[in-house]
């Protein structure tokens, strides 16, 4: 007997209006993100913000470099984290209502950006703090397209810095 035919898999919702300065440029929607996704205590994210920059079907993934840098025999984890825009927004909210995230700031420190026609690929050092404790450091990698008119992020992978695993000098500020 044949299965029956599969639903389609949903659409994914669509993604709010943004703001036209906010994604008219690569400058203007890395800076959206930093802007959208820091908050200080009392506060949440400016998730309608954020949606407007990622295209609905954008996938973020978290690669936690302590975890993967283990025998996979060791990891308890996985060090990859796949997440829909949604997933991540879900998460997030959920730990600032728990009491278990109650401020994050994140700010870009340098960039790198390679750019072929409606394609770009941004290479974001970052230095975050969550909750007034320690200062990390990290890459935020996006991939973007040019879509009728604005960019949108079509996925950002990110991992912090480790003693193990330093950001090299090329991602960090000339000084």
């Amino acid at each position: 007997m044949d299965d029956p035919p599969a639903e389609p898999p949903s659409a994914p919702a669509a993604a709010p209006p943004a703001d036209l300065a906010d994604v008219d440029s690569l400058d203007g929607i890395v800076n959206a993100l930093y802007a959208s996704i820091s908050f200080e205590a009392g506060e949440h994210p400016a998730w309608p913000r954020f949606r407007s920059l990622f295209d609905p079907a954008a996938v973020m993934v978290r690669v936690d470099s302590l975890i993967a840098a283990l025998p996979p025999d060791q990891r308890d984890t996985p060090p990859l984290r796949v997440s829909t825009i949604e997933d991540y927004i879900s998460r997030t909210t959920a730990a600032i209502e728990s009491g278990a995230l109650t401020a994050f700031v994140e700010r870009e420190l340098t960039r790198r950006t390679e750019v072929f026609a409606d394609l770009a690929q941004v290479f974001s050092t970052y230095e975050r703090c969550a909750d007034a404790g320690e200062v990390r450091r990290g890459i935020n990698s996006l991939q973007l397209v040019k879509d009728s008119g604005r960019w949108r992020v079509i996925s950002l992978t990110w991992t912090d810095e480790t003693d193990d695993g330093p950001l090299p000098s090329r991602y960090l500020p000339r000084t």
